[in-house]
């Protein structure tokens, strides 16, 4: 069993000396593999060497990365799976939180204890809460760079004026980049709600006359919203025109002249 004393220690933002290529040290790391450790959690430890020194190792010494292929094999699909992710919500808060207070995302990952920026990166890409959690972050950053412009602004000398004019822009630009809607200088509008469309259909009446009998009937016709083109709607039973015994001969005739131009005008 291994005792405080001797367990590995995760380094607390010291710097970290070189650390030479050695087959035992490869073992080790393999064993630590195989066991279920991510290569982060490894090379956090104490005496371990960086990350990125170990994806050089992976490339540089064959043996090496055959043992670490074959100690994630060991250590089986999930043991595989949080290797790949190596994500650590305390972590990621805690980048987030010094991102906030000022730090640049590539001044945080030069740290030994943080993740490297790659793995920041594949983090936004994974994990989408952590995603969110970074857009805000971003936020907090850029209102933190407007405020602190009006302190750099306030305090330009004569003398400093061209080198506080090249530090205000880059402010202005990397608030713009972290929070476009808010302070970028071409943002984003939303498009408006396209207009509610009202459509009318006419409907067109005519008499029909029967070319056998002379009887008549009124049909209507719609326009059929795919072709456009009229189509036979209703049409009514087929009945005699109407004889007025009432009226006098003229008018009997202004009525039937009346229901002729009525059936002309149907038929065009």
């Amino acid at each position: 069993m291994t005792d405080e004393t001797t367990a590995p220690q995760p380094w607390r933002g010291r710097r970290r000396g070189p650390v030479a290529y050695s087959h035992r040290l490869a073992r080790a790391i393999a064993a630590r593999v195989a066991d279920g450790e991510s290569l982060i959690s490894i090379c956090e430890s104490a005496g371990m060497p960086h990350e990125n020194t170990v994806g050089v190792w992976l490339k540089r010494h064959p043996r090496f990365a055959t043992l670490v292929e074959a100690a994630r094999t060991a250590a089986g699909p999930r043991a595989r799976a949080a290797q790949l992710s190596s994500f650590c919500q305390a972590t990621a808060d805690l980048v987030l939180e010094r991102m906030i207070e000022g730090e640049t995302l590539t001044g945080i990952c030069r740290d030994p204890a943080m993740p490297s920026f790659s793995t920041v990166y594949r983090w936004t890409r994974t994990f989408p809460d952590f995603a969110s959690d970074f857009r805000a972050a971003r936020q907090g950053q850029a209102e933190r760079l407007a405020d602190e412009g009006l302190e750099v602004a306030a305090a330009v000398t004569a003398p400093s004026a061209h080198a506080t004019a090249v530090r205000l822009t880059q402010m202005r630009w990397a608030a713009g980049v972290f929070a476009p809607r808010r302070f970028g200088r071409f943002r984003p509008v939303e498009a408006d709600a396209p207009q509610e469309v009202t459509h009318y259909l006419f409907r067109h009446f005519r008499i029909e006359e029967h070319p056998e009998t002379g009887e008549c009937r009124v049909v209507s016709y719609m326009p059929d919203p795919e072709t456009n083109q009229p189509v036979l709607h209703t049409q009514g039973p087929w009945r005699r025109v109407p004889y007025f015994p009432d009226l006098s001969p003229g008018e009997q005739a202004s009525r039937e002249a009346d229901m002729t131009r009525m059936k002309a005008y149907g038929k065009d």
